[in-house]
């Protein structure tokens, strides 16, 4: 398990988390909601050792680099690699046996139908495949902490959907999977566990099965004002277009 206590982080004299608290189980998938600026990549970051904490802690088990799988934001890959050559890459960075990677390649590779294109420059990729890269390469040394940053970003249906199907069996082999999304729908359907940040504090925490009420309808509710609760009106110009046509 891993536990945050009254995490603080700042950047100058903006406060990007302010002293939240929660813990990551394993055999759980937990989300991170919240709109853009909430917190919630920081988050990410500081767990995964990315970035120090203002104030605050946060308790990782014994060699929980090795036990780590992060999927950022942002991934960085390199171009003139190949997306094989990538991934042997990355697996070396987790002592994972030669002998073992191409299997472990091929596989994932496969699942995420990127198989006929693993010997192309990664320069030559789209956005959604160097997403599954990325994602191939947080997965090869098998990580007991899955951490992904806004993953399903530039994947397409069937990536989405085997993705999905993954999470639930990593969840079933008593890993733990933190997910960073914007995607309610993919929350309420694969996770266990909801944490919605706003402006750096938790606003909301408790587990799926417990949600009375859409969790666009608690999003909304305990993050923001809804578009009718905003007095939101028809931009002035619309209404002086139609007046001159009139």
């Amino acid at each position: 398990m891993i536990r945050i206590q009254n995490l603080k982080k700042c950047y100058g004299t903006k406060e990007a988390l302010k002293g939240i608290s929660f813990e990551i189980r394993r055999g759980e998938v937990l989300a991170l909601l919240g709109h853009n600026g909430a917190g919630k990549t920081t988050t990410l970051r500081v767990i995964a050792t990315l970035s120090d904490p203002t104030e605050g802690s946060v308790e990782h088990p014994q060699d929980f680099k090795s036990m780590l799988g992060f999927l950022p934001d942002e991934p960085f890959l390199f171009d003139y690699l190949t997306g094989r050559e990538m991934l042997h890459f990355m697996a070396s960075l987790y002592r994972i046996p030669r002998a073992e990677v191409p299997l472990r390649a091929q596989h994932y590779l496969e699942l995420f139908e990127l198989a006929r294109q693993a010997d192309q420059l990664i320069n030559t990729y789209s956005r959604g495949m160097r997403r599954k890269i990325s994602l191939i390469g947080s997965l090869l040394h098998d990580p007991v902490y899955w951490l992904l940053d806004e993953p399903t970003e530039s994947l397409d249906p069937v990536a989405i959907k085997n993705l999905k199907d993954l999470i639930a069996s990593r969840k079933a082999d008593n890993r733990a999977i933190l997910i960073s999304t914007h995607q309610l729908a993919l929350a309420e359907a694969i996770c266990d566990r909801l944490i919605i940040l706003n402006q750096g504090s938790i606003v909301f925490e408790g587990p799926v099965s417990n949600l009375d009420a859409p969790l666009e309808v608690l999003y909304l509710t305990v993050s923001s004002k809804s578009i009718a609760d905003c007095g939101l009106k028809k931009p002035k110009w619309q209404s002086e277009i139609r007046n001159s046509q009139s």
